[in-house]
């Protein structure tokens, strides 16, 4: 585990994934008719669906976001595995799910914000006034406490959940390697066996179907 997050960068030790439809619990416990829950659902939604890193997550800018009849295209500028700033485009395909349907999130807290320009994900006062850039350390307290108000242990959750749920998720529904990397841009490929081998435990199981 130990060699797994020197190679995935994970800051956040022994943190579970957070499963699609915990995701969804979670979205649907969110005050929507409140801004800082319209934020935080895009946040959550976005962040799984595109697999980010927390540090990438709060580095995207409206500049950055293009509208697509498939979905969204986000380019990172720079992330972990792209030091040099060459830029990356992260793919986000429209959900069949209006829980978690990425791009009506992210619309509605567009509108709802008022946001035209500079970061997208931004910290508010107690107000609700909107205000500069969302701190890494934020986007771990939202998953943590969006986790709790649907009685889940806060404690085993952050802003890592979002993106080992989603690769987690992704191997068991059968999706390629070659394509969960694609999402996730990790600097190899050995980080994701440990999900896709945690994911499929239970297919094709010796002790399933033996009388137990």
């Amino acid at each position: 585990m130990q060699g797994l997050q020197r190679k995935i960068g994970i800051e956040e030790k022994g943190k579970e994934a957070l499963w699609l439809h915990e995701l969804r619990q979670v979205i649907e416990a969110l005050p929507t008719d409140k801004l800082i829950g319209i934020r935080n659902s895009a946040l959550l939604v976005i962040g799984w669906a595109g697999a980010f890193r927390r540090s990438e997550l709060i580095g995207i800018n409206i500049e950055d976001i293009s509208k697509t009849r498939d979905g969204l295209i986000i380019h990172l500028t720079k992330s972990k595995t792209d030091q040099k700033g060459e830029g990356q485009d992260v793919a986000l395909p429209y959900g069949s799910n209006s829980l978690t349907c990425l791009v009506r999130a992210f619309e509605d807290w567009v509108s709802a914000s008022g946001i035209t320009e500079g970061p997208l994900f931004r910290r508010m006062d107690r107000h609700g006034n909107v205000m500069g850039r969302l701190t890494p350390a934020s986007v771990r307290m939202v998953v943590m406490n969006s986790c709790e108000e649907v009685g889940l242990d806060p404690k085993r959750y952050g802003a890592h959940s979002l993106r080992s749920g989603f690769c987690s998720q992704a191997a068991k529904a059968g999706k390629a390697e070659h394509q969960i990397m694609q999402q996730t841009r990790p600097k190899q490929s050995d980080p994701l066996q440990c999900y896709i081998k945690k994911a499929s435990l239970f297919d094709n199981n010796a002790a399933s179907g033996i009388g137990l």
